[in-house]
């Protein structure tokens, strides 16, 4: 979990040093940046504390962490790709768009594993 925590705080990095070029100063699409960074900080940390409780993973890891984890890559993937996809080519062939809420989905569905 270590390389998804760096992989979030170059993100969050390129965020709020290099990403106003690109999308024309859009503060729109700065803050859902923002906000896809912190997702996956967030959740990067909280995989790496379930990780630390063996009883918790024991109990927990066959349905939270694989959903947190999918729901990460989906919400805040899906989120980076339609920011930095300006022609808009990709994101519509690998139909990004739903994504979001589908990794929303998942990793609402990751937490209330916790409580199994």
């Amino acid at each position: 979990m270590e390389p998804f925590c760096g992989l979030g705080v170059m993100a969050a990095a390129y965020g709020a040093h290099g990403l106003e070029k690109r999308v024309n100063n859009d503060a729109g699409k700065i803050k859902a940046w923002q906000s896809a960074s912190n997702i996956q900080l967030i959740h990067a940390v909280a995989l790496l504390a379930v990780s630390q409780s063996p009883a918790l993973m024991a109990r927990t890891s066959r349905y939270a962490a694989p959903l947190i984890l999918a729901g990460t890559f989906m919400f805040s993937g899906s989120i980076y790709g339609l920011i930095l996809d300006t022609n808009k080519t990709f994101s519509r062939t690998l139909k990004l768009g739903p994504m979001t809420p589908l990794g929303g989905l998942a990793l609402m569905c990751g937490w209330f594993a916790l409580l199994l």
